[in-house]
């Protein structure tokens, strides 16, 4: 699935469209829900997963290693997120550093 970011500063109109008619049923998760049974969520039609990587500059998702191992071993499409806390420039780029330290070498199909 590919999007199309069209911008305009004129109008401060955002408009996010796909290329494709495709469309999946998908969930976000992190720590708040605790243990996930990903059969369980592949059985009731879910077929991508964004998980909760990290938050901030040092705070690593205490599930986000299970939530990804489990949500692949069941053949989900998984994804990720962080949780930004930044209120400057300077901080945003911290929290983008961290954030991409937590996510690599991981397999990304979203």
């Amino acid at each position: 699935m590919a999007f199309i970011f069209t911008f305009s500063i004129v109008s401060n109109i955002y408009a996010l469209t796909t290329q494709s008619e495709l469309k999946y049923q998908g969930i976000d998760v992190s720590n708040w829900q605790g243990y996930i049974d990903y059969n369980q969520v592949k059985n009731s039609g879910i077929e991508i997963v964004y998980i909760k990587a990290s938050q901030g500059t040092d705070i690593k998702d205490r599930y986000f290693d299970i939530n990804y191992q489990n949500a692949k071993a069941n053949g989900l499409k998984v994804g990720f997120y962080h949780f930004l806390t930044a209120t400057n420039v300077e901080q945003a780029n911290q929290e983008a550093v961290f954030f991409a330290s937590v996510i690599s070498r991981k397999t990304i199909r979203l």
